[in-house]
């Protein structure tokens, strides 16, 4: 069995009356076999951290109706399988090879110090310099019940914060609610939604907060030069920059996207897996040249192009996460 397998569709056991929302997700075509988490293995665990939740949501007391609340809606069929496809490349990342490391890093990640635990779950990382050289930037973020892998995710650290008014929540019900994906705004200007890399973590902020400073980052699925000059007849400006739902990935947090490249370094997460962090822009707003930039890895297996240069034109499609930035 493969690592993704425990990253494709979760069984849903928890049991509640809120409505579940569905088939987000369309199906890629890759033969992977669906596999509940339960089939990892579990030391010494008792009862499912799905159950517990169960128990405290029944005995939960009728809320008094608010017109602005945040909405919160669940959804049993999300999964990370695209996002590590985009950390270490498609192709390594389902060969033998690229499984292996793949599956130890999650497992390294998951016996690491948790910087943050309750009595139900922990969360730990591990950065791919301490395991293989490369770079601290890049990490892997795993979330844990009773010594059971619950999930894990790539994470790329980023300092550029976003102002954000959260819309609406996407509950990811069979990660026990404790992964989601963020509707919402940046700047009351544009639209946006991230996967919430802190959503175990900030769950009460984000569901009772409305304005929060975003820390928003990307990983890229794939990466080309841009030659587009003009949209039907009209000409584009040499840094026109745009980003708009994705084509292929029906979930919110993915999208296509031209861009101009403002910088770019080396960041090698293995020395079979190589790549770079991108800063791109993302909106040309004028006299705000950081109105919308994006810190985004792309591994050099899934660029179509072999030579970057800062000011060219790229474009690509990518997958955006975000935490609660500390000022807020």
């Amino acid at each position: 069995m493969g690592i993704f397998d425990f990253f494709k569709k979760k069984e849903n056991t928890q049991k509640s009356n809120e409505p579940v929302k569905k088939n987000l997700a369309k199906e890629d075509g890759r033969n992977v076999k669906p596999n509940s988490l339960s089939e990892l293995k579990s030391i010494g665990a008792k009862k499912s951290l799905n159950d517990l939740y169960a128990e405290k949501l029944q005995n939960k007391p009728a809320e008094e109706p608010n017109p602005n609340k945040i909405e919160v809606v669940l959804d049993d069929t999300g999964t990370h399988q695209e996002n590590f496809g985009g950390l270490f490349g498609f192709n390594y990342a389902n060969s033998k090879k690229g499984n292996k490391f793949l599956y130890e890093m999650v497992a390294l990640s998951a016996i690491q110090p948790p910087f943050y635990e309750n009595p139900v779950y922990s969360v730990a990382e591990v950065g791919f310099g301490e395991a293989s050289g490369g770079s601290e930037l890049v990490k892997i973020r795993s979330i844990k019940h009773n010594d059971q892998i619950l999930s894990a995710f790539p994470y790329l650290k980023t300092t550029y914060t976003l102002p954000f008014e959260t819309k609406q929540i996407i509950e990811w019900s069979h990660i026990a609610k404790l992964e989601a994906e963020i509707k919402g705004g940046g700047r009351d200007t544009f639209g946006l939604a991230f996967f919430a890399t802190d959503y175990g973590i900030n769950r009460n902020k984000y569901k009772s907060i409305k304005k929060l400073n975003i820390n928003i980052s990307a990983i890229a699925m794939v990466l080309d030069k841009s030659d587009l000059t003009e949209i039907n007849g009209t000409p584009l400006s040499p840094d026109f920059a745009t980003y708009m739902p994705s084509k292929d990935i029906l979930r919110p947090t993915y999208y296509d996207f031209i861009g101009v490249l403002n910088n770019f370094q080396e960041c090698n997460l293995s020395k079979d897996s190589l790549g770079y962090i991108l800063n791109v822009k993302l909106i040309n707003q004028e006299n705000e040249p950081d109105f919308f930039t994006v810190d985004m890895f792309v591994n050099r297996e899934n660029m179509r192009i072999t030579d970057l240069k800062k000011g060219m034109k790229v474009a690509g499609a990518l997958w955006f996460q975000g935490e609660i930035a500390k000022d807020s």
